[in-house]
């Protein structure tokens, strides 16, 4: 059972207004979680501004449905709840100003130091729409259908359909409640892992086409490069979820998806099992994430990038 601090409790019950920010590049924990407490929020008579990032995922277009209805305020004033992001630099501030306002952090990144004015960092939390479901509870607060369905997808996807290393009794106990107020689990598997567009597959089949493995297949890289996607009339940001096809190869412990969104920066995705914590290689070029589940941005060109990431995974393994 998650403890939810009182210091956070009280901050957001006595707040009048607010303002909910997550992580760049969005993935269904910041979504999920971003929408439900938007909803809950408004409901409790709150006002409540939450911007969409411009690259909403399509995979989670159906979610964007669930803040109509409900006002969304654009103030400046007010607290700011950054939630399932693990650092300053990596919060998307879109078009909001801090000014001053007291930011509230609730996050499940070990390596979260606190940013906040108020902070709640949980890294046994598997996702951080675990820890909202608590909050809002404790508050107290409104969870419908749409509300539990957002909250389901924040779980569900960060922890890989309930298959990765971080399902934890908790998170299904949590899904098995959000079902009981209305997530529909066979309605959102679909819409997240069965409904691909034309251009999610091309990427499927670029980035599988580019594998390359190392070290008798322990590690293996996928790639997107911008010259390939530009022919087949795709993106490499249409991507999420590209990086499980390599961890489901036989013998594969390590995994990167570089993903090439300009010319000389990379973006690149690290998996991992069997205890590794892939997280110490994405530290080292500026990145974070969980031990098993990290990212990083490297500016550099697709080969140097390539490079350095391999010499980093082998210090991980312990190869010289």
């Amino acid at each position: 059972m998650l403890t939810v601090p009182e210091e956070i409790v009280g901050a957001i019950r006595s707040g009048e207004r607010f303002t909910i920010l997550s992580h760049k590049d969005p993935d269904g924990d910041s979504l999920g979680c971003s929408v439900a407490l938007f909803r809950s929020l408004s409901q409790m008579g709150k006002r409540v501004y939450l911007p969409l990032p411009e690259d909403f995922p399509r995979k989670y277009e159906f979610m964007r449905k669930y803040i109509n209805g409900f006002p969304n305020s654009r103030t400046g004033e007010g607290d700011i709840i950054v939630v399932d992001c693990s650092c300053e630099e990596r919060i998307n501030w879109l078009d909001v100003e801090c000014n001053g306002r007291k930011v509230i952090s609730i996050d499940h990144h070990e390596d979260n130091p606190n940013f906040g004015d108020l902070n709640w960092v949980e890294p046994e939390s598997p996702a951080a729409g675990d820890m909202i479901f608590h909050l809002l509870r404790q508050l107290g607060a409104p969870i419908d259908e749409k509300t539990a369905s957002a909250l389901y997808v924040a779980i569900m996807t960060d922890t890989g359909r309930f298959s990765f290393s971080n399902a934890t009794p908790q998170s299904f106990f949590d899904a098995g409640e959000l079902v009981k107020l209305g997530a529909n689990p066979r309605f959102l598997t679909g819409e997240v892992y069965f409904n691909f567009s034309e251009d999610y597959l091309r990427n499927i089949g670029i980035a599988l086409f580019n594998a390359h493995n190392y070290h008798n297949g322990r590690i293996l890289f996928l790639t997107l490069d911008r010259a390939t996607t530009q022919s087949f009339s795709t993106s490499p940001e249409n991507s999420e979820g590209i990086i499980d096809f390599a961890m489901s190869v036989r013998g594969v412990d390590v995994a990167a998806l570089f993903k090439e969104i300009a010319p000389n920066k990379i973006r690149v995705s690290l998996r991992s099992r069997r205890g590794i914590d892939i997280s110490e290689v994405a530290k080292f070029f500026g990145g974070g994430g969980h031990p098993n589940a990290a990212g990083c941005t490297i500016n550099a060109n697709l080969t140097t990038a390539q490079e350095a990431v391999l010499e980093q995974i082998r210090k991980v393994l312990g190869y010289r």
